[in-house]
């Protein structure tokens, strides 16, 4: 019988398995108990499966030139390689969220990192552009699988003492990845044909699946668990008044990252394929950084992290503003961009996921398809506002972002009035 929700889970061991996964609220370091995975073994494998997953949106960018000529279409058509992927990837986190709660968070994710490298190497291997949409939103449908059943896992099957750094690390690969993906697509094909960039990310998928089956521990599936209770919990999450303003703050804050780097590229504000890479990479210490940076952080309450994070962003597109065509500057206010969506993204995710109770990962899933809204806006947000300049796009940007921060400080408030609420904001009641 699961524990109540304000008393701590007692680990799983071979003989006492709970019958379902309840959030262990986090303690004292120390060594792993028995019945969680260590955090050293399992981040790497998460956090390769996290730049898989989100860099297959960003991969075909740097070789739309290869690919129009295979395909024998202009670049207006490319623009849909992105956007079908994108549309199967947010779809992908809805239906799947939901399966990892009722069949297990280790088969769902195996078996999606499977079907992610099948369809990965389908998609390299398509004769014309009229087979690769269809192909590509197949693929953004299978690779959601990923993300709720991984952080899922990570947010009960870890140490809680390890939990919040794992759950950063995680989260910052999937944003490393929309740079590491790019750089990656254009080094392969700088020696060989684009099918080969699909080719290499199939057989690395294949890799992750191995190694995810290897370290993960057995799925623990309440008997009368159902999956029509699963998808249930999604609107039920939809009905926690303090996620709500939460959630649209996350998806603000993720359109505006996006939505910067493509406006950097649109306005023509810095120009040439180098110089755009560079600006991107420059990020990239911020992104290694915050893994290590989750343990001071973790001093302050998780309701408070996504205020603070999405605030900075939003005071770093304000400085962009008045940095017209300057690199370094604007390589610098980058990765304070990023910090700050950093510090907001997991904070989100495990907010959400605390909320979700044994529907953990339903409630995940809302809070990565938020996000991903978000991102697929995020592109015609810089193309309606680029043309009148990179400053007019920096404080647009910078209105969202607070607009963010405002949204977040009344899912806060909302969070301390909530008299079933802990003192990090997440509910003792579950769904």
């Amino acid at each position: 019988m699961t524990a109540p929700a304000t008393t701590p889970a007692t680990p799983a061991t071979p003989s006492t398995a709970p019958t379902s996964d309840r959030y262990v609220p986090a303690g004292p370091p120390g060594r792993p108990k028995p019945g969680y995975t260590p955090a050293r073994v399992a981040v790497p494998v998460f956090a390769l499966a996290a730049l898989l997953a989100t860099g297959q949106m960003y991969t075909p960018i740097p070789m739309f030139a290869e690919m129009e000529a295979t395909w024998d279409v202009g670049l207006g058509s490319m623009t849909w390689i992105i956007s079908a992927f994108a549309f199967g990837y947010a779809a992908g986190f809805v239906a799947f969220g939901p399966m990892a709660d009722r069949f297990g968070r280790r088969r769902v994710l195996v078996t999606g990192l499977i079907a992610a490298g099948v369809v990965t190497l389908l998609t390299g291997l398509a004769p014309t552009f009229a087979a690769a949409v269809p192909l590509r939103v197949l693929q953004g449908l299978a690779v959601g699988a990923i993300p709720p059943a991984m952080t899922a896992y990570a947010t009960t099957r870890i140490a809680p003492a390890r939990r919040a750094v794992a759950v950063t690390a995680i989260i910052t690969a999937f944003l490393a990845s929309t740079v590491l993906g790019q750089l990656a697509a254009q080094a392969v094909v700088r020696t060989a044909d684009w099918q080969w960039v699909f080719a290499g990310s199939a057989v690395l998928f294949g890799v992750a699946a191995l190694a995810a089956a290897r370290v993960m521990s057995p799925d623990e599936i309440d008997p009368g668990a159902s999956l029509a209770r699963s998808y249930a919990a999604i609107p039920r999450v939809l009905r926690i008044g303090r996620l709500l303003p939460m959630l649209a703050a996350a998806a603000l804050a993720m359109g505006s990252m996006v939505a910067a780097y493509t406006g950097i590229e649109l306005t023509g504000v810095v120009t040439g394929n180098a110089a755009l890479l560079t600006l991107r990479a420059s990020a990239l210490p911020v992104m290694i950084a915050l893994p290590f940076l989750a343990i001071p952080l973790a001093r302050l309450d998780r309701t408070s992290h996504l205020p603070l994070g999405t605030a900075v962003a939003g005071l770093a597109m304000v400085a962009a503003a008045f940095a017209g065509g300057n690199l370094t500057a604007l390589a610098i206010l980058l990765a304070v961009l990023v910090f700050g969506i950093g510090i907001a993204g997991p904070a989100m995710n495990q907010i959400a996921a605390e909320a979700g109770g044994e529907q953990r990962a339903a409630a995940t899933s809302v809070a990565m398809f938020s996000f991903y809204v978000g991102a697929t806006a995020g592109p015609l947000v810089a193309s309606a506002v680029a043309p009148h300049g990179f400053a007019a796009l920096a404080w647009t940007l910078a209105a969202m972002l607070l607009t963010a921060a405002g949204l977040a400080l009344w899912g806060k408030r909302k969070a301390s009035r909530d008299q079933g609420g802990t003192p990090d904001g997440a509910s003792r009641r579950t769904l």
